[in-house]
């Protein structure tokens, strides 16, 4: 108790400014407990020398004032915080002039209380630090005072007020003030000294525990890199094979349509949905790894929210229908523009609308939209099985589903609403949930009208100089075994072999199959395709046949599809054919920037084929980009 009163009227005095550094203040402390205590530890010696003094008065009073005179520093730090260091000097200056006034008024150089000037260089840097002012400043009080005694010494007589041989009492309580004073200081120091290795020691703890953080995260972040490497590597193995079976199957179905084969036409169209899903479940993993990753890169366009409400309905409504589930809109005023990464925002509102559309039945599903000020609102409302406040906590968390008993009802993979949320947030937002078990939900879209780039676009990639060995012969086998195999395959279809009337379309991609396969495609859409595995031939084929439009694989060996690029569009010849970037990974931006005219996502199936197509149509004879 004793000590918590003492500890709170110490830190009274400490100056507010001075209180937070933690040595500053420990010097500060010094000062005011010495102070406190350094008069009433030298208080036996004035006592003492004005009953052994026949004629005490004024030497012993002048002696008393300078050694109580301490006391009113406590007050000046108190009231004066800013002036600490110039009052901490003054009273180092009033314990050196106690201690000669002392000494030259009983005993001069042989005085018993010449022992205490050992103090005055111990407390000035005990007050001041060991700062090269504090150095000087104790350096020359010591010079000073110690050359004024030795000067009376030899130029003048000290008084005997009290003969040497009587001060023995006087050099016993000297040096038993000086003891004690140097006791307690010693004890408080030794005090500070222990604190200071603790804090030491936790600093040295908590260094180590900041390196084994920065161990633990720089493996994560090994980890996290060869997940992310494990996932696109694993994307491109799991989408080519689904390439050639999205890709055949839509073949054969509609050949199965042309022939009235019905049979056929259900079992295909199972297989063509099953590839799908899995490619819907290949496209969110990836996603999400680049998200985390951070390597997700928006593409900042204006959009007219009327118009996207109108799409997203087309593509809801018998999404719907489905579960035999009304559909309604409804629309605020004045939705106008927005600025924000179309793409995205309509994956998030159709995984949404999925999700209402599978967990509702004989329901009603409501999109609704509106404007607030500098926010646009999406919802999604469902009169479904509803989800529970438990359910609601883990809901957007990747592989997360209500319960295992909806996984098992209804399906699903638990990534939608993950992925869903990572977009929204991605474009400053993000997605709120309000449900109830049994009464229906309510997914709200929450995003800012204006959505800042967070992450920049990819920069342009460097125009290499592509060399080829290719010649006219290659050039020509090439060209003729494509004729060759078109005209079979379109004789089979019932397709004119007139095929010099044909705009010629070059596919360069190192998968065989894929050429194969995007041969057919492009025979059935009334092109002559030239196919090539050689993407160091590319620049010499196209320079030759002058295509209508290049299609050209990103991921090759050797020279892969940027390198192809640069090379087109670097050549006079070839710089304003339209091309056109086959990839797995949604880098529309990259290639936009690389020159490319759109890209044609994987796999490679007839849809996307004439969507790429009309898009080339619609913009012959200009310079824009389209992305399909």
């Amino acid at each position: 108790m004793i000590t918590t009163v003492f500890q709170g009227l110490v830190n009274w005095f400490i100056p507010q400014h001075m209180a937070d550094d933690l040595h500053t203040r420990k010097r500060v402390q010094m000062f005011i407990i010495s102070h406190i205590f350094g008069p009433i530890i030298a208080t036996p010696i004035p006592l003492f020398l004005w009953s052994a003094d026949p004629q005490p008065w004024p030497h012993v009073l002048v002696l008393a004032l300078s050694i109580y005179g301490f006391w009113p520093f406590l007050a000046l730090v108190k009231l004066f915080p800013r002036a600490y260091t110039p009052l901490a000097m003054a009273s180092v200056l009033n314990l050196s002039f106690a201690i000669l006034w002392g000494t030259y008024n009983y005993g001069g150089t042989s005085s018993p209380f010449l022992v205490w000037f050992v103090l005055t260089p111990l407390l000035a840097f005990m007050y001041l630090g060991s700062t090269w002012t504090a150095r000087i400043f104790v350096l020359a009080q010591i010079t000073l005072g110690l050359a004024s005694l030795y000067g009376f010494y030899l130029f003048g007589d000290f008084p005997e007020h009290i003969p040497v041989n009587d001060m023995v009492v006087a050099g016993l309580l000297s040096a038993l003030g000086a003891n004690i004073y140097v006791f307690m200081m010693a004890a408080y120091y030794s005090s500070v000294v222990d604190s200071q290795s603790e804090l030491i020691k936790e600093i040295d703890r908590h260094q180590y525990t900041l390196k084994a953080l920065t161990s633990a995260k720089d493996d994560a972040e090994r980890a996290n890199g060869a997940k992310s490497d494990f996932l696109a590597k694993m994307s491109h193995e799991l989408r080519t094979p689904l390439n050639a079976v999205l890709g055949y199957s839509e073949i054969l179905l509609e050949d199965a349509e042309l022939d009235g084969r019905g049979e056929q036409i259900a079992d295909l169209q199972k297989i063509s949905a099953a590839g799908k899903h899995l490619l819907a479940m290949v496209n969110d993993i990836l996603d999400i790894s680049k998200i985390e990753a951070g390597k997700m890169a928006l593409h900042i366009e204006t959009v007219d929210l009327g118009k996207l409400i109108d799409e997203v309905e087309a593509t809801g409504r018998p999404l719907a229908a489905k579960n035999t589930n009304s559909f309604v809109v409804e629309r605020g005023k004045d939705l106008g523009m927005m600025r924000a990464d179309a793409t995205k925002l309509r994956q998030a509102i159709f995984n949404l609308l999925s999700n209402a559309a599978k967990f509702t039945q004989n329901g009603t599903i409501t999109l609704s939209a509106k404007r607030t000020g500098d926010w646009v609102d999406i919802a999604v409302i469902d009169t479904g099985i509803g989800i529970s406040r438990e359910q609601q906590q883990a809901l957007f968390s990747n592989f997360s589903q209500a319960s295992s008993k909806i996984a098992a009802v209804y399906g699903g993979t638990g990534l939608g609403l993950s992925l869903s949320q990572n977009l929204c947030r991605l474009m400053g937002g993000q997605i709120e949930i309000e449900s109830e078990l049994g009464a229906g939900s309510r997914f709200t879209i929450h995003l800012p009208a204006q959505v800042d780039q967070t992450m920049p676009l990819p920069t342009e990639m460097p125009i290499v100089p592509l060399t080829t060995r290719a010649d006219d012969d290659f050039l020509n086998d090439a060209e003729d075994d494509a004729v060759k195999r078109k005209v079979g395959h379109a004789g089979m279809n019932g397709h004119s072999n007139d095929h010099d009337k044909r705009e010629r379309v070059l596919v360069v991609d190192d998968d065989r199959n894929f050429l194969e396969l995007a041969e057919r495609l492009f025979i059935r859409e009334n092109y002559t395709p030239i196919c090539s595995d050689a993407p160091q031939s590319a620049l010499q084929i196209a320079r030759t046949v002058k295509p209508s439009a290049i299609f050209l694989d990103i991921l090759m060996p050797g020279f892969d599809g940027w390198d192809v690029l640069a090379a087109l569009k670097s050549d006079p010849v070839t710089a304003d054919i339209p091309v056109f970037m086959i990839s797995i990974l949604a880098e529309r931006s990259k290639a936009l920037a690389a020159g490319a005219d759109g890209i044609v996502m994987k796999p490679f199936d007839a849809a996307k084929v004439k969507a790429a197509l009309a898009a080339l149509r619609s913009t012959r004879g200009r310079n824009r980009a389209a992305n399909v």
